[in-house]
């Protein structure tokens, strides 16, 4: 099982500009606070699907060494260099390292890329294989009551800098008896000095979870969830909350 298939080989081109706004800096923070409150304060962290490297980078900053797997080539290119950071082209099935971690991280619904129970479990054994006993598996997904409620809705992106405008076109579709969303993205990409467009497409399928899901695949590989809570407030979990995370403990 491959994390991403061809979905990211076009869209890594523009990841970074479509996302440059995205607060990645508050979003290390608190994943870094979540990890200390459970006395995870230094160490060796491994964040599997870490894209361009951004959480990482950030991360390392705050004291880790950071060892990021990311299944997309194309992302691993554009992925800055630092040296508390290494970069290893795996996915959550195949990633096979010699290393026992304090932590492992799957941000930015890393986790709902996992769309059957197949891969869904063989990312836990990979997590479970990776980590010291007592060590920490955090990750977010897109939660279920809140997808229900919110119903995922057709959205339009655009952004540019001094070289491109990039405009993305999401139209989701939902698999309910699969807990499933299909997302159909619709890229134009110009180059601004030409006037030249390029256009592609991508479709990205996300399941959605339960925290009752989510416990069973903890207690099947031998995980104690510790926490859940809204991704980046603390909140609990509602019908409101699209992100949450969750915090499991390696028995």
């Amino acid at each position: 099982m491959n994390l991403t298939p061809p979905v990211f080989q076009q869209s890594a081109a523009v990841y970074d500009l479509l996302y440059g706004e995205k607060d990645s800096s508050s979003e290390a923070a608190w994943v870094s606070e979540t990890l200390e409150s459970h006395e995870c304060k230094s160490g060796q962290l491994l964040e599997f699907g870490s894209g361009t490297g951004r959480h990482a980078r950030l991360l390392a900053e705050r004291g880790y060494f950071v060892t990021g797997v990311e299944p997309s080539v194309e992302m691993l290119q554009r992925a800055e260099p630092h040296p508390r950071v290494t970069f290893l082209q795996g996915d959550t099935s195949s990633a096979l390292l010699t290393e026992e971690y304090d932590a492992a991280l799957a941000l930015f619904h890393v986790m709902s890329y996992h769309t059957s129970n197949l891969e869904l479990h063989s990312f836990f054994r990979t997590a479970s294989r990776h980590l010291k006993r007592g060590g920490l598996f955090g990750f977010d997904v897109w939660y279920s009551p809140a997808v229900s409620f919110l119903v995922p809705e057709r959205r339009t992106l655009t952004k540019e800098d001094d070289q491109l405008r990039v405009t993305r076109k999401a139209t989701p579709a939902e698999d309910v008896q699969q807990s499933r969303v299909d997302v159909h993205y619709a890229y134009t990409v110009e180059l601004l000095s030409s006037g030249e467009v390029t256009r592609f497409e991508e479709t990205h399928s996300m399941r959605h979870f339960t925290t009752s899901e989510i416990q069973l695949l903890a207690e099947i590989h031998g995980f104690t969830i510790l926490d859940s809570r809204e991704f980046l407030t603390g909140r609990q979990p509602s019908r409101d909350t699209w992100g949450v995370w969750f915090t499991l403990q390696k028995d």
